[in-house]
C-alpha cells in the first residue's frame, strides 16, 4: 500500500524541496498602508512555494516574499538549490491551520517571473 506522501509526489509536476526558512510577505500593491507578515516557507520548487503565516491572502493575490534567515543546513547549499531570496508570486490557494493557541494558514504560490 502506497503512502500519502508517495501518491502526493507522484502528482506533482515539480518536486519539493523541504526548508524552514523565515520570510516576510506583503502584498504587492502602492499602498503604503500594507501590513507586512512574518511566516515561515515550509517548501518550494522551481515553479513556486509554500507558506504558513498568520494572515490570510485570497486567491489571485500577489505577494511580495523575502526571506530573511535560512537555516543552517540551508545556508551550505549550492546557489542553484537554495529558494528564491526575493521574489513575487500569486497565491493559487490557502487554507486554515490547527496550530496551538494561534489560527495560521498555509498558502501556496506559483511563482511570477
Amino acid at each position: 500500500m502506497e503512502d500519502i506522501a508517495t501518491k502526493e509526489k507522484a502528482r506533482r509536476a515539480y518536486s519539493r524541496n523541504q526548508t524552514m526558512a523565515t520570510v516576510k510577505c506583503q502584498p504587492y500593491t502602492s499602498d503604503a498602508a500594507v501590513r507586512v507578515s512574518d511566516g515561515v516557507m515550509c517548501n518550494y520548487s522551481s515553479e513556486g512555494l509554500y507558506i504558513e503565516t498568520s494572515q490570510n491572502f485570497k486567491s489571485d493575490t500577489i505577494l511580495v516574499v523575502r526571506i530573511v534567515s535560512y537555516s543552517p543546513t540551508q545556508q551550505s547549499m549550492a546557489d542553484r538549490e537554495q529558494p528564491r531570496s526575493i521574489c513575487l508570486a500569486k497565491v493559487k490557494w490557502s487554507q486554515r491551520l490547527s496550530h496551538e493557541n494561534t489560527i495560521q494558514f498555509g498558502i501556496g504560490m506559483k511563482y511570477i517571473d
